[in-house]
């Protein structure tokens, strides 16, 4: 398997993880997108600020998987290899998410590894973080996991930390939420070292964790089920190529993919 899985620290211990958490996210707008890289910068920083890691530190802290296909990229390549090694899993829900094929088999790939995790220690994980990016209820096949900001900040889990981040009064709201979950980020990987394992080699042949009609919510209505099409995620409505959003930072494995 490419890539390192986590550095050695003292008597050849394992140390902290490569990537701590993996962000999950379903390309809706050039807008949304535009936010969503902001968030994962923010939420990087406090990752490492959080676990001691040093800017310059080559390791990755986070993988932002975010529906722009950067062209030539060997995405399925960087996807597997960040989903088998994080060690938390940031799901940013909305109606759109729970119709992402893709994002489906994101979920489902880093769920496998749970149950891989809970046989083998008998321990359950709690590192599958769904976040409200839009008012959205999960959908009941999933199971009892619930939203990690339903603890962490009622105005986000209210209103969707779309909607949070939009508002300059919720700035304050805004960045609590982003250091408690950072937080949250950081115990969870450390007291649940889940081992790595990779997907297979063929992204799109993975399960996907939700072949149903997805849920409604926050009065949006359903949202049809969008099929994985590379090109047209890849262009604007007039035929425009995307621009990947800027998420700086050496060695964050800044590879995007298509919904």
């Amino acid at each position: 398997m490419s890539g390192a899985t986590g550095r050695r620290g003292p008597a050849g211990a394992e140390a902290d993880p490569d990537i701590f958490f993996f962000l999950s996210f379903a390309e809706s707008s050039d807008t949304d997108d535009e936010l969503v890289a902001i968030f994962f910068k923010d939420l990087r920083n406090e990752v490492r600020a959080v676990s001691g890691t040093r800017k310059s530190d080559p390791a990755a802290t986070g993988f932002l998987s975010i529906a722009n296909l950067r062209l030539g990229a060997d995405w399925s390549e960087e996807i597997r290899t960040a989903l088998g090694t994080c060690r938390v899993f940031v799901a940013l829900s909305s109606p759109t998410y729970f119709a992402s094929e893709s994002c489906g088999r994101e979920w489902q790939a880093f769920a496998d590894r749970l149950v891989a995790y809970r046989t083998a220690t008998g321990r359950d994980a709690p590192s599958l973080l769904p976040v409200s990016w839009r008012a959205t209820e999960i959908p009941e096949h999933l199971g009892t996991i619930q939203y990690a900001d339903r603890s962490l900040s009622t105005v986000v889990f209210d209103e969707g930390l779309l909607h949070v981040m939009r508002l300059t009064r919720h700035r304050d709201a805004y960045h609590e939420f982003v250091g408690k979950l950072a937080a949250l980020i950081v115990r969870t990987a450390r007291s649940h070292p889940i081992p790595p394992s990779r997907p297979g080699p063929d992204f799109y042949r993975l399960p996907a964790a939700f072949p149903a009609v997805p849920p409604t919510g926050g009065g949006a209505g359903a949202v049809p089920r969008q099929r994985d099409a590379e090109v047209t995620a890849r262009q604007h409505p007039d035929g425009r190529p995307r621009t990947p959003p800027d998420l700086g930072g050496r060695g964050e494995l800044p590879r995007l993919h298509g919904n």
